[in-house]
């Protein structure tokens, strides 16, 4: 950790640099001030194997002579934004003052003949002031090396927090906070996450405990530059007045750093990085600061939404035991006396109820079908796709209909039951839209990437041009059926990572790709 409590001083003359000497003195009023240290422009040329001579200074003050030779200005040039540099001359111009400013100078004090001897204070008074007011000395701020192992904590915290479970994000984000707050010799780290308006504090670290309390967005310093996502540093602002806070001790407000937490183009949250020191900020360091709390949101959006796909596992948990209960004891009580009445009625009457007796319990199947998404797939191992196929048909309820085995399909590394019901939905799919008697055909695909595959087709009227996008979603359908069989077969082709396409070609063609991985089983 750098502290900065160096003015320095570079030009030749040494009259001014006994000046500048008093002025400092002048200015802080006393041994706990900030030193002085003289440097000859040559002293600034060459090359910076030793590093640069002005690294520490909280301030440099420098001759209008000094400040035009090209070592110097790049020196000056290559100074942190928060250390700045006054320019003195004697000449004081328009022309002189503007070449200076050009020069990266912040300020410039005109000052009288330096040959004439310096009698009390009141020659000073323009340079004491300027450094009173734009210094701030024992300024704390992280060194290229710490900002290099700060780096190294941020890459392991991101490996920790990506393999995160859920009953671990509190912890392992507040131990995250903790190494970052100790190698940065930070005082406070607090994770506000937005709720109803408010920021609450979700995690926190402080070496010595503390209860941070939730705040309105607009207590946030600079909320506009929040709003759109960018960092806002401020250094320790000292009290209203230099005499005053040397005399009473009194410390003023924190350096804080506050990056946002944005998750889906949304300000989700603020990580607030807090130090009592005197402290200012690198851009290095903010940036480090910025990439925690990226990092943070990452995983708190991760988490969340497992904790919405874990809510929504149950609500549909919840909603498959009301169809399983609700729906199937009256369809199987209603079942039961059909059954003792099939003497009583003439075949046309009871073939028609059993067969919505039957459709009912297909529509329940295919219901608890799409609620238990997280069990489209079980066990996988190597089918062979003919006999899969035969079975499914076999369940299909449509004597009239016809299915034909163009050619030898092959195998594929598919859970057998979820492939049985894809293609028993396909075969409902062809007979609920082409009729009774459609005549459905079943073959392999080989596609020109060498993708193995396998296409349904029948000769029924194909899909209509309305439907051609919309044909897998859930509830879209344009027969009399629930158009939730397609949704399943989409279903279960994703889960299997296989691809699915639908077109028209004498009826309609569903087109199933295997891919790569599937291949060598396939055609085995």
């Amino acid at each position: 950790m750098d502290r900065r409590t160096v003015v320095a001083f570079v030009g030749d003359n040494a009259r001014v640099s006994e000046r500048v000497t008093r002025a400092v003195d002048a200015a802080w009023k006393g041994p706990d001030g900030p030193t002085v240290r003289t440097f000859a422009p040559t002293e600034l040329d060459g090359e910076r194997d030793g590093g640069d001579p002005l690294n520490g200074t909280c301030g440099v003050v420098v001759t209008a002579a000094a400040a035009t030779d090209d070592a110097v200005a790049e020196r000056l040039a290559a100074l942190p934004s928060n250390v700045p540099v006054i320019a003195l001359v004697e000449d004081a111009t328009t022309e002189t003052i503007r070449a200076l400013l050009a020069a990266g100078v912040d300020d410039v004090v005109a000052v009288d003949d330096w040959a004439l001897p310096l009698d009390g204070s009141d020659g000073l008074r323009p340079l004491t002031d300027r450094l009173a007011e734009l210094l701030e000395p024992d300024r704390v701020q992280l060194g290229s090396d710490d900002v290099g192992r700060l780096s190294e904590v941020l890459l392991d915290a991101g490996t920790t927090l990506m393999s995160t479970r859920t009953d671990e994000v509190g912890t392992k984000i507040e131990w995250t906070m903790e190494n970052v707050g100790e190698h940065a010799e930070l005082d406070r780290i607090v994770c506000y996450r937005e709720d109803d308006g408010q920021f609450v504090p979700a995690y926190s670290w402080c070496p010595d405990g503390f209860d941070p309390a939730p705040r309105r967005f607009d207590d946030f310093p600079e909320p506009e530059q929040l709003s759109t996502f960018g960092n806002v540093a401020r250094a320790a602002a000292p009290p209203s007045g230099l005499d005053e806070r040397l005399d009473t001790g009194e410390v003023g407000p924190p350096a804080t750093v506050h990056v946002p937490l944005v998750v889906d183009w949304e300000l989700s949250g603020i990580v607030a990085f807090e130090s009592d020191d005197h402290r200012t900020w690198t851009d290095d360091e903010v940036d480090l600061y910025r990439t925690l709390g990226d990092l943070v949101a990452h995983t708190i959006a991760r988490n969340d939404r497992r904790a919405a796909l874990r809510r929504q596992a149950e609500q549909l948990e919840q909603f498959s035991a009301v169809v399983s209960h609700d729906l199937r004891n009256p369809l199987n009580v209603l079942s039961g006396y059909l059954s003792l009445s099939e003497d009583e009625l003439a075949p046309s009457r009871y073939e028609a109820m059993s067969g919505a007796v039957d459709r009912m319990e297909t529509l329940i199947d295919d219901l608890l079908m799409l609620a238990r998404r997280g069990e489209t797939i079980g066990e996988t191992e190597s089918v062979p796709i003919e006999a899969v196929a035969e079975d499914a048909w076999a369940s299909v309820r449509s004597p009239d209909a016809t299915l034909t085995i163009a050619d030898e399909i092959g195998h594929v590394e598919a859970d057998p039951g979820r492939l049985r019901q894809a293609l028993e939905n396909l075969f409902r799919n062809a007979i609920d839209h082409g009729g009774r008697d459609v005549a459905i055909e079943i073959g392999p695909l080989s596609a020109e990437d060498g993708c193995h595959g396998m296409y349904v087709a029948d000769d029924g009227p194909g899909i209509p041009v309305e439907l051609a996008d919309t044909v897998f979603e859930s509830g879209v359908s344009s027969a009399d059926s629930s158009g939730i069989g397609l949704a399943i077969v989409d279903r279960i082709v994703e889960a299997h990572e296989w691809d699915i396409e639908a077109h028209n070609d004498g009826g309609a063609v569903f087109e199933l790709t295997f891919g790569a991985s599937a291949k060598r089983v396939a055609s085995a």
